[in-house]
């Protein structure tokens, strides 16, 4: 098996390899090498992510989607790896070859995406994975909505604002699955950015849809399951 990380890049290389066909072929190529050499073959993936993502990215959608559990997995790590804050471009090619992660039919991995987008996404690139997380929440399924109003906590304090404008129409979710989401997050920005939260949760009290919400975080109490 070549070594699949020292041609990836190469400039004689690279203009024969733009077709789909041969981008798919050379990603599997460089899939296979995890089987063979997993740290090899996942520091090539994550220069792929690094370097070539606007060149990879169907090939790399369609990996996260399709690819075997393995390499699912891989990708998961690779696109954590590659998050770097001096490219900010390649910030809505991550979370897009992410999304599909994050509903993955796999526990594993569907946790290991989530912790991906809420450890590392989220802390390199805030502002753009907010923007992600409103376009979820507002146009998502179900399950991301939920999982919008769940991340929506975890932005840092700068963001809470934002946050919570994002949260507010959630907040009136019939989901319970997303209520309970929703006031996680309001407790977790709460605890981080509590004169923020505590002047916006005054004006929630105020609506007949979100005062109890907005008591039951400012009360710490519990939403009811249902």
């Amino acid at each position: 098996m070549p070594k699949a990380s020292s041609r990836v890049f190469d400039p004689e290389v690279s203009p024969l390899v733009r077709e789909e066909a041969e981008l798919h072929a050379l990603l599997e190529k460089i899939c296979a090498q995890l089987g063979v050499d997993h740290g090899q073959g996942l520091r090539a993936l994550v220069e792929c992510l690094r370097r070539g993502y606007t060149f990879f990215f169907l090939a790399l959608r369609q990996l996260a989607r399709e690819g075997a559990p393995e390499k699912r997995e891989a990708l998961a790590q690779a696109i954590a790896e590659a998050a770097d804050p001096a490219d900010p471009f390649r910030a809505p090619f991550l979370l897009e070859i992410l999304s599909p992660l994050l509903c993955d039919p796999l526990p594993r991995i569907r946790q290991a995406a989530r912790r991906v987008l809420r450890e590392r996404l989220i802390a390199v690139y805030p502002e753009e994975t907010l923007e992600v997380l409103v376009q979820w929440a507002a146009e998502g399924d179900s399950p991301q909505k939920a999982l919008a109003a769940h991340m929506l906590g975890h932005l840092p304090p700068r963001l809470a604002r934002r946050a919570l404008i994002a949260l507010k129409p959630l907040a009136r979710s019939p989901e319970g699955l997303v209520r309970r989401a929703v006031l996680a997050s309001l407790r977790r920005l709460a605890a981080q950015a509590p004169q923020c939260v505590a002047s916006e949760l005054s004006r929630w009290e105020e609506d007949p849809a979100l005062a109890a919400l907005a008591r039951r975080v400012l009360d710490g109490q519990k939403l009811p399951q249902g």
